[in-house]
């Protein structure tokens, strides 16, 4: 589980350094080291969530744990960026649904063009 995290972090950091420096004409701007660390913490937070979730439930229901688990992380991460926007609570709440509905659109397709 850690060695997928990390190297989708490391990939999603790679192809975020390369369109900021073409973006911002070859160089790095403070901004965008902050946001490529705060994706990094992000997915940190995944995998350690991910493995609370494992280590705390048998092995028939981790996988479904897991889901939840970080669907709930999505969607309070969209009601956070919406508050902190100056949304109010039930606006940001339509927002942090909206993007789970969205993101689970996007898992769902990744999943049938896979073959999973």
């Amino acid at each position: 589980m850690w060695g997928t995290t990390l190297g989708l972090a490391l990939a999603h950091w790679f192809a975020f350094r390369v369109s900021s420096r073409l973006v911002a004409s070859g160089s790095v701007r403070r901004q965008d080291a902050a946001a490529a660390a705060a994706q990094l913490a992000g997915a940190a937070a995944v995998g350690l969530l991910a493995t609370i979730a494992v280590l705390l439930f048998p092995d028939s229901a981790e996988l479904d744990v897991v889901r939840l688990v970080l669907a709930a992380l999505i969607a309070l991460v969209g009601y956070a960026v919406a508050r902190g926007a100056g949304a109010s609570p039930a606006r940001s709440m339509v927002y942090a649904v909206s993007i789970l509905v969205i993101a689970s659109a996007v898992a769902l397709i990744k999943n049938v063009l896979a073959g999973h």
